[in-house]
């Protein structure tokens, strides 16, 4: 087998289970921190405009669907006449919400679970709209365009928001990776905390005379103290503490946890490993962000890529949801525009 092959494999199956993970713990999309619901502002009416033509008649794809922002925004615009919606994504997807949602939502939606936009199970000329929401720059571009131009009608069109390099969300992505980073480093919080755990154990037995004497339980105990002075001056100085805290605050349970003698230590071990395992899943996630986010250049062959794929009018737009620049919009006709348009 060739090596190359087999770590392409590797990163895929990654991949597949970290996003799968992210999404059975529920939330809606994958900027939860940002948003605390839907999208909303400027990102809220794109997709408003995009969707008001449509009418039962009509049939939408949704690209990287996550837990489905987009067919619940549909459902909570109220149409009298809701479209057809597939919704694809590439991890095992299965969104809660869809089960109280109104009998014309449920109708109307389906979703795919482990489906990759690069081989979509649909057949030539299905779709009148293809969308996306931060979901097709993740795929291979090469493969996947093609496979959305050969779905969408020639009357259709495709609406996507893409993320963009020099997005606030980069940013954010960029800052919480070296916080995730600082966290996971030696004589930080989480290995300062991994080391403290059995000293606490020992003093919820009421061993407090042996612990006095434990030269290894006071350096435990001050390396703990340090680390969390540091982290209250990384937090000050961060754009974005969030995960700073989070992680302090599991610490705080896990340890109150074991002197309270309601968890034990190999209890509390596990508690630990797995939140050191959602850090290093969080910070793939990032990583994924700004590997896959679009500059200008990339944009334009984006772009391009579309035109060359048979759709017309490409274009490429920055969108800001109130002073924040977050992504790019990019909006592409089917081909019968290019035709009418080339008859002119």
């Amino acid at each position: 087998m060739n090596p190359l092959e087999n770590d392409d494999d590797t990163a895929t199956s990654t991949r597949h289970r970290v996003w799968s993970t992210h999404w059975r713990r529920g939330p809606l999309h994958s900027l939860s921190g940002s948003f605390a619901r839907n999208y909303e502002g400027s990102i809220r009416q794109f997709w408003t405009a995009a969707f008001s033509p449509l009418e039962s008649a009509h049939r939408i794809l949704d690209v990287g669907t996550g837990n489905g922002p987009l067919p619940a925004l549909l459902c909570e615009l109220g149409l009298a006449d809701m479209p057809r919606v597939d919704a694809i994504d590439s991890a095992d997807i299965d969104p809660a919400w869809l089960a109280s949602a109104p009998a014309r939502c449920r109708d109307a939606l389906r979703f795919h679970p482990r489906t990759p936009v690069e081989r979509l199970p649909f057949a030539d000329d299905t779709f009148d709209l293809v969308v996306s929401q931060y979901g097709l720059e993740y795929a291979e571009p090469e493969r996947a365009i093609p496979e959305v131009a050969r779905v969408l009608k020639p009357s259709g069109s495709v609406a996507l928001i893409v993320h963009h390099a020099g997005s606030r969300l980069a940013d954010v992505a960029r800052e919480e990776i070296r916080l995730g980073e600082w966290l996971r480093s030696p004589g930080q919080l989480m290995a300062a905390a991994s080391a403290i755990f059995p000293y606490l154990a020992m003093a919820a037995q009421g061993r407090r005379e042996h612990l006095a004497g434990d030269a290894g339980a006071g350096a435990a105990r001050d390396a703990l103290n340090a680390t969390m002075r540091r982290l209250e001056d990384e937090a000050a100085r961060s754009i974005c503490p969030d995960l700073l805290f989070e992680s302090r605050d599991v610490v705080g349970t896990l340890m109150q946890r074991l002197l309270g003698q309601t968890i034990t230590l190999e209890q509390a071990r596990a508690a630990h490993a797995a939140h050191a395992r959602t850090l290093d899943d969080a910070l793939f996630r990032q990583r994924e962000l700004l590997r896959h986010a679009l500059d200008a250049d990339r944009a334009a062959a984006f772009s391009r890529l579309l035109q060359s794929s048979g759709l017309s009018d490409a274009r490429a737009d920055p969108i800001f949801h109130e002073a924040y620049l977050v992504g790019w919009t990019i909006r592409a006709s089917g081909s019968a525009h290019g035709a009418a348009g080339g008859d002119g």
